[in-house]
């Protein structure tokens, strides 16, 4: 299964990678929007909400669906409150996290995807 993170932030993006490699997964990382478009499709997008560059995560998220509409999302955002909504069919992981902040958001998004 191949993942696509997208995250500027190169110590967060360490983190994730590692987690999502030791889970199996295949992963790419690019550090902004324009770069995530130009990627093959994935089967998971992980993504920053707050991305460099003319479009956010959210964004990024809408558009890639439309290339693949089962693709599982996971947002994170430092700036996320609880009483924000969720965009339908995506997962939001507020930053900071844990390694099982991030695999429960990640399971969360491939349920969405499956249902």
């Amino acid at each position: 299964m191949k993942a696509l993170l997208v995250e500027d932030d190169e110590a967060i993006a360490l983190v994730v990678e590692t987690v999502l490699q030791r889970e199996g997964w295949t992963v790419r990382h690019v550090a902004d929007g324009a770069s995530a478009l130009e990627e093959e499709t994935p089967d998971l997008l992980v993504t920053d909400l707050n991305l460099p560059g003319a479009q956010n995560g959210l964004e990024i998220a809408h558009l890639l669906r439309e290339r693949r509409p089962q693709m599982a999302v996971v947002l994170m955002s430092g700036d996320y409150e609880e009483s924000d909504m969720a965009p339908q069919g995506m997962a939001v992981l507020p930053k900071p996290f844990r390694r099982a902040g991030l695999l429960a958001a990640i399971a969360q998004a491939l349920g969405q995807v499956r249902d």
